[in-house]
């Protein structure tokens, strides 16, 4: 009798750490109701596990954090827009990110949901007419392609129109 008290107390905590492990019972027709009201995916939800208890959640992968891709081009004609025969301009421009000079074209990746980001551009031989800009990453996984438009400095514009002797 006392043999069979002990194993059923034994079964009782085997299952009841079971479902504390698991997180228990949760009563979810209010999440699907919401979810379905608002369009909402329920994929990506992770569930607490004895794992993030005593090491934490694992950090967002890449593909989840914002994206930032940053073109420089020759605004020959100066309508602000990259047209067909106007070249692109590689390592002209260095812009500034977060205290960080990336030479243009770049790729930033890593940069968090929900933040503000003021990107800031500046060259020698070429001026950008986009100097300043705030970057604001909406959603997750979101990709931002900015083409900064360049222009000849006006001493060198009055080079190149110079006529030749």
């Amino acid at each position: 009798m006392l043999k069979n008290a002990g194993l059923s107390i034994f079964f009782l905590l085997i299952v009841s750490c079971f479902i504390l492990i698991s997180g228990g019972y949760r009563h979810t027709a209010w999440a699907e109701k919401a979810a379905g009201e608002f369009n909402i995916k329920q994929e990506g939800i992770k569930k607490d596990n004895i794992f993030n208890l005593f090491f934490g959640g694992a950090p967002l992968m890449p593909t989840e954090n914002g994206i930032l891709i940053i073109d420089a081009f020759l605004d020959e004609n100066g309508n602000q827009q990259w047209d067909a025969g106007e070249p692109a301009l590689e390592k002209a421009l260095v812009c500034t990110l977060d205290d960080i000079e990336y030479p243009v074209p770049a790729f930033i990746p890593g940069l968090k949901n929900g933040d503000n980001y003021f990107l800031k551009c500046s060259g020698e031989d070429y001026h950008p007419t986009i100097e300043k800009k705030n970057v604001f990453i909406k959603k997750r996984g979101e990709i931002i392609k900015i083409e900064v438009p360049c222009q000849l400095p006006v001493s060198r514009t009055a080079l190149k129109t110079a006529p030749e002797k």
